[in-house]
């Protein structure tokens, strides 16, 4: 099958090594692809001739590049991009459809970590689309025996669950700059579990999904590898440096559901409105409620 990588950084080159590993032919669309792959500028012309779309353009470019790719109502692509549109907070595969004709989208989520699949470590991802034809292809394209992938029909909750691990990933690395110990790290856990369960039924998706791969799966990732990049940004935050980027997304989150604590404290603090002192403080004081009121 042959596989089409659009995008930037290192989840490229990740998802570039596991579809070789399946046994398919990779071109990365861009000036410069990772070593020892094809690549191309003619963005077009690849969504054109390839089986399946692989998209990990940032979300503040995403609409532009799908613009540039033009992919038509025969193609087959599938979101490899955490988070959503700032300013809109539209999940990306509603942009895809959005901005193009393609219609056979669906959404990739889990702990696929660069360093982990450079060292050849086993790996899994969920896929979730509501065409089969889409997970079969996004399965054929990056399961082997370095990499499982799960399929589900749940779209939106795979893709709002990955916007908000990010967020958590970063609250995880806030509670370690600070020296919080393990268990302020398993409130932060537990309690994004909680409101990724709340973020899932309130966007039209199932509150089971945060528990596998694409929330809980990529958080355990997070809070065991000190280069994970959410956990990096958030000890980064608790040095009191800015995030913008961070801020955005957690705002886009909020505008989906006004009650997730965790988040709006992470923005805050990427917005550079609060301290972290301040922001802990804030989340320990708030009232109690029973563990599982939604």
């Amino acid at each position: 099958m042959n596989v089409a990588i659009v995008g930037t950084g290192d989840i490229v080159e990740s998802l570039a090594r596991l579809a070789a590993a399946a046994g398919n032919t990779v071109t990365v669309g861009g000036a410069r692809g990772p070593e020892g792959f094809a690549s191309t500028t003619d963005l077009a012309t690849l969504a054109r001739s390839t089986d399946l779309l692989l998209l990990a353009m940032a979300p503040d470019h995403f609409r532009g590049i799908v613009r540039e790719l033009v992919p038509g109502p025969a193609s087959r692509a599938v979101v490899a991009t955490r988070g959503l549109e700032p300013g809109t907070g539209k999940r990306l595969s509603e942009i895809l459809v959005e901005e193009s004709a393609c219609l056979r989208v669906g959404a990739l989520a889990g702990p696929i970590l660069p360093g982990e699949v450079r060292r050849n470590s086993p790996c899994a991802a969920v896929v979730a689309s509501p065409f089969t034809e889409v997970t079969r292809a996004a399965s054929q394209a990056l399961h082997s025996s370095a990499c499982r992938i799960y399929s589900s029909q749940d779209l939106p909750g795979v893709e709002l669950a990955g916007a908000l691990v990010e967020v958590l990933a970063m609250a995880l690395g806030i509670a370690r700059g600070l020296g919080l110990g393990v268990g302020a790290q398993a409130l932060i856990v537990t309690r994004g579990v909680a409101e990724g369960s709340r973020l899932a039924r309130m966007g039209g998706g199932d509150p089971r999904t945060f528990s596998g791969l694409a929330g809980v799966g990529e958080l355990v990732a997070s809070a065991a590898l000190p280069d994970h990049p959410g956990f990096v940004r958030g000890l980064a935050l608790a040095r009191g440096e800015a995030d913008p980027a961070a801020a955005a997304l957690c705002q886009a989150l909020l505008g989906r559901v006004g009650d997730l604590p965790i988040t709006q404290a992470v923005g805050a603090l990427a917005a550079g409105k609060a301290r972290a002192a301040e922001v802990i403080t804030g989340l320990m004081t708030r009232d109690n409620r029973e563990e599982f009121d939604a």
